[in-house]
């Protein structure tokens, strides 16, 4: 730019939302209308000016403020300015024209040279001139509060300049990428004014290291009056404008990692197959397609970092023992809106190095020993930009800012034109029913309307029930299948049809696509169970840790099925009670198979030397389950299919546990055992099949005193210290891994065990992967008398909303080891969250010994989490765990020997 003019150039860039405004004093935008998106129109003209070098700041402050509103008037949407100059003469310039930008809603745009010719020319290092771009790039993101950068391509011969294309692609990109990592937002443009960089500029378009280019301009020497040039297909940008996005950009520092110095080091990027050079200072920029790893080669190894953890901005130094940490001063922002949301109100969670000041929106906010740190902010309708600000305890001050684009929506759908939400369809599949089954149809639709189901072919038409809601309706009916015909093959047809007072609109149908069919019962076939641990579920209702499982089956059972719904098949247990079935969890029988049926005629029951046993004829691999009943003193056997014949039953002396055994014929079909117990107070039960017969053993308790100096000696406890391996479990708001503490709090309560007498088993004494079943098996196997399941939770909105410790059983049986493990837990700061029973958890899903699980505190919670990451409070977690078991031992009975 010469001295004696102050040039705009008009550009027109996208029809959208975020239809950028930007400003700068060599060029500026204009809208185009939304058909011609793609095509680039750049309009050069000149405004008159004193001389840029003039002391008289006055006269330059008005020529900006002319040159602004003249750009506003024609409908510019964007200010390029090449600043050095405004600078030299007076800093206060530049924020004068940025500000004088954004009140005319300009974007504001910093043109600079990508490589100065006086760089080329010199014999100067490549590493050297990449620091000074760098230094200039910064001094514009730190200290301005501008909308993009615009990088100008020198018109240099090839003979004029040091640099080739893969030396002016890695600068580029370094510089790129320093802004990005501070104000990832900033739009970054290239303006080419020569031909000599060849298809460089489209190559990186292309490669999405700039977001936009802007070729063809004159010499600004000779140019006179207003020009116009259409560049179609010369910018690519999204609803949202930007190309390069934050989780694109990556920066490492070297300089902890060479053993020399780091500059001009020579890094591969082996997924990119291209070299980049380290700066002065180490450090190398890319933008790249991340992957779950980056892997690089260097002179003095290769490098593989996880990138699955890292947060927003990827700002890492590179350390010699091929990991990759922060560098202070630094900060992150974990979780954050969307860069477009249509959620006004969000907690935005930052973090950095304990102890800093830390804010956000230059608000000073509560940082917790975790690093952690938050506010809510609120959105208005646009962009918004967010900055999170970090001073440390020497006086170092960095920052991290984002824009987020909120876009005010009313997301209540409107009753017309009439609609049927197809995804609400219930149910969801193809099903088979008995001809006195009854299935409830429903769905969500328009509001307010009248809705009928027709069944095809020659079915009934049904007029449903209806609940209204904000903005739908929820649409119910019952179909019998008593009416229908068996071996058809049906399908369900919905309408709604308007109010009369709304006439004019059509009536709206929906085929739901879903069949089904009514079969007798003797026409389903028979089951057999294949899979280890089958699942039977009480129903079809949503899982959670489970489902509503009645029982674990082993392979063998048969059953007969009476329906099927999708993936599922339901069983028969009696005329009055069913069960559902994974299909991959069993084989169909060939035609002709019945069912498993038997008479019972005696049972008997008699002490070993370990258990007292009770033997019960099992003569057919009919279905059976047990549930505890501590309530009553008794356990409860049901088997299906199994009749009376007169029984008698056999009690032999020396029964320590069980006191008598009664029976009844509960339906026709069901024939249920009543185990009465002398006690609640037991230490674990098992039953399985052994040939011809069902066989449930009581074990004896343990032999302990605690009165003794080793209190729990005689004591063989299993600790399970939750996930592990691949599995982390729950990540804390700082990063905090559940895997993690959960192993650490398992150690430490072990050796506590330990010290009191007691043999520990470490159910998962490492991070390993282990699924729920192993590990259960693990427990089981190694003949414990006790389990201990640690976890910790995460849940709820916001980061101090639910929070507090609990414990969990799933066999009501071993409710006083939860409770009594609680109590102490609460003698810890820690809020209340509860003692939760009929927990169906895989790993404490076992009668075999009392089994508990401790859910430390919420990952979720700031304060929690706070707690949990101190390796003081999970050693006090730990004693506290410990003197809930001694409770638990006293509740049993002061001193507890085998009889």
């Amino acid at each position: 730019m010469k001295n004696s003019l102050l040039t705009v150039l008009l550009l027109i860039i996208i029809a959208s939302h975020y239809a950028c405004k930007t400003s700068q004093l060599i060029q500026a935008g204009r809208v185009k209308k939304p058909e011609a998106i793609n095509e680039f129109r750049i309009k050069e003209y000149f405004i008159p000016g004193e001389s840029l070098i003039t002391t008289n700041n006055d006269v330059l402050r008005a020529n900006i403020k002319e040159a602004i509103e003249e750009a506003d008037n024609d409908g510019c949407n964007s200010l390029f300015i090449r600043p050095e100059n405004l600078i030299e003469n007076d800093p206060g310039l530049l924020n004068y024209a940025i500000e004088k930008a954004h009140s005319h809603n300009l974007k504001f745009y910093i043109v600079t040279d990508l490589l100065k010719k006086s760089e080329a020319i010199d014999l100067q290092a490549f590493h050297e001139v990449k620091r000074s771009l760098k230094n200039r790039i910064n001094n514009y993101v730190f200290n301005y509060n501008i909308d993009g950068l615009s990088f100008e391509i020198p018109p240099y011969s090839e003979q004029d300049s040091l640099l080739g294309g893969n030396e002016l692609t890695d600068l580029l990109e370094d510089a790129v990428v320093e802004a990005m990592l501070v104000k990832p937002y900033l739009l970054n443009t290239l303006i080419h004014t020569g031909e000599s960089a060849g298809d460089l500029p489209k190559q990186w378009l292309q490669q999405g290291i700039v977001d936009a280019i802007i070729t063809g301009f004159g010499n600004y020497e000779t140019t006179t009056g207003p020009r116009e040039h259409i560049y179609p297909d010369s910018l690519k940008v999204n609803y949202r404008f930007k190309q390069v996005l934050p989780q694109q950009v990556v920066g490492l520092n070297f300089s902890a990692y060479f053993d020399d110095n780091a500059a001009g080091k020579t890094i591969y990027l082996e997924s990119e197959d291209r070299t980049k050079i380290t700066d002065s200072e180490g450090f190398v920029g890319f933008i790249t397609q991340l992957t779950d790893t980056i892997r690089l080669q260097t002179s003095k190894g290769n490098l593989a970092f996880p990138t699955r953890r890292w947060s927003i901005p990827y700002n890492y130094s590179v350390m010699p023992g091929n990991n990759v940490t922060r560098t202070s001063p630094w900060v992150e922002f974990r979780r954050m809106p969307s860069g477009y949301t249509t959620n006004p109100e969000y907690d935005l969670l930052c973090k950095t190095d304990y102890p800093a000041r830390v804010s956000i929106e230059g608000k000073e906010v509560k940082q917790y020993k975790t690093g952690i740190f938050f506010k809510s902010i609120i959105l208005e309708e646009g962009p918004n930009r967010v900055r999170a600000t970090v001073v440390t305890p020497d006086s170092q001050k960095v920052f991290y800012e984002r824009e987020f684009f909120f876009e005010e929506i009313d997301a209540r759908r409107s009753a017309f034109p009439l609609w049927i939400d197809g995804a609400s369809v219930e149910p969801a599949h193809d099903f088979e029913l008995l001809p006195d089954d009854v299935m409830r149809i429903s769905f969500k639709g328009s509001l307010g309307q009248e809705a009928y189901i027709t069944v095809q072919p020659g079915g009934p038409v049904i007029r449903c029930s209806r609940e209204d809601f904000e903005d739908h309706s929820l649409y119910r009916a019952d179909l019998p299948m008593h009416d229908l015909r068996t071996g058809v093959k049906y399908s369900l047809t919905l309408k709604l049809i308007p109010l009369v007072e709304q006439s004019g609109c059509d009536p709206y149908n929906l085929e739901t696509g879903k069949h089904f069919t009514i079969k007798e019962l003797e026409d389903f076939p028979m089951v057999r169970i294949k899979s280890e641990n089958t699942r039977l579920t009480y129903n079809l209702g949503a899982p959670r840790l489970g489902g509503p499982i009645r029982s674990e089956l082993d392979p063998g059972i048969i059953f007969k099925i009476n329906g099927s719904f999708g993936d599922k098949y339901r069983v028969r247990l009696s005329r009055v009670e069913n069960g559902f079935l994974d299909r991959d969890d069993v084989e169909i029988l060939p035609t002709g198979v019945v069912q498993p049926s038997y008479y019972i005629t005696s049972m008997s029951c008699s002490p070993s030397s370990y258990a007292d046993v009770l033997s019960i004829p099992y003569l057919e691999p009919v279905p059976w389950e047990i549930h505890p009943d501590p309530e009553n003193n008794r356990i409860i056997i049901n088997l299906y299919g199994v009749k009376t014949s007169s029984t008698w039953i056999s009690h032999y002396a020396g029964l320590k546990i069980i006191d008598r055994i009664s029976w009844e014929q509960s339906t026709p079909e069901t024939y249920r055992v009543y185990v009465n117990l002398k006690t609640k107070n037991i230490w674990g039960y098992d039953i399985d099949v052994e040939g011809p017969r069902l066989v449930l053993r009581l074990k004896y308790p343990p032999e302990y005193d605690l009165e003794g100096e080793k209190t729990l000696a005689g004591l063989k406890i299993a600790i399970e210290a939750g996930h592990g391996g691949s599995n982390t479990g729950a990540i804390g708001l700082s990063g905090l891994l559940e895997k993690d503490i959960n192993l650490d709090l398992s150690l430490r309560l072990g050796n506590l065990l330990k010290q009191m007498g007691a043999a520990v088993i470490q159910v998962r004494d490492s991070d390993t992967d282990m699924s729920l079943i192993e590990k259960r098996d693990s427990a089981i196997s190694s003949g414990a008398d006790m389990l201990i399941s640690i976890h910790a939770n995460a849940g709820g909105r916001g980061y101090l909303s639910v929070d507090g410790t609990s414990t969990y059983y799933h066999n009501p049986f071993w409710a006083p080891l939860a409770e009594t493990i609680y109590k102490r837990l609460l003698e810890m700061d820690l809020d209340e969250f509860g003692v939760v029973g009929s927990f169906n958890y895989t790993g404490i899903r076992l009668s075999e010994m009392p089994s508990v699980l401790v859910e430390q505190a919420f990952m979720s919670h700031a304060e929690d989490e706070e707690k949990m990451a101190d390796p003081a409070f999970r050693q006090q977690m730990a004693e506290k765990i410990y003197q809930g078991i001694l409770d638990y031992l006293k509740y049993l009975g002061a001193v507890s020997k085998v009889i």
